[in-house]
């Protein structure tokens, strides 16, 4: 027996995807962090022996993981205010407006260099998918929920608060 596609079943499992990968990116900052402090130790120990050249070399790394710590935490909050989206979106049955908000932003998340990474890489094609798929429900079927407020526009204004943290921290053109 095939179930009926659900618009709000589509966007509920977007928002799993997401959280997901909020917490994939979460550990990956944390082990990226572990091995900044690592380094940063081992660079205070060859300093104090006296090997200033590999102390240099091992605190211009602890430097460039901080960079990429930076910009990991800005993709995570991009993605806090993604999962907040969709959580008003569902609230408010204004799954329409989400997904054409949502496949915007996803296009420019997406040219980030930090979406190459394998794990990030696939969790986030997934969240593509889903929004993809939660976009041709709400297109094809419409939203036939008894529940129907008026229109509101917050969820496009946190994804613009995205959208702008994106272009501010990150530079996405």
């Amino acid at each position: 027996m095939l179930r009926k596609a659900d618009p709000l079943r589509k966007a509920v499992e977007t928002l799993y995807v997401v959280r997901l990968l909020r917490d994939r990116i979460s550990r990956i900052i944390s082990r990226i962090d572990e091995r900044k402090a690592e380094l940063t130790r081992r660079a205070v120990e060859l300093e104090t022996t006296g090997e200033r050249y590999l102390a240099k070399r091992y605190a211009e790394e602890a430097a460039r993981l901080g960079e990429f710590l930076k910009r990991l935490s800005t993709v995570q909050l991009v993605l806090e205010k993604v999962d907040l989206a969709i959580q008003h979106a569902v609230v408010m049955r204004d799954l329409a407006n989400l997904s054409v908000e949502l496949s915007q932003l996803l296009r420019d998340v997406s040219r980030l260099p930090e979406m190459r990474i394998p794990d990030l890489g696939v969790m986030f094609a997934e969240l593509e998918s889903c929004v993809k798929e939660l976009s041709a429900l709400t297109i094809t079927q419409g939203i036939s929920l008894s529940y129907n407020p008026p229109s509101s526009s917050e969820v496009s204004k946190i994804l613009e608060e995205a959208r702008e943290i994106l272009k501010k921290n990150l530079e996405v053109s």
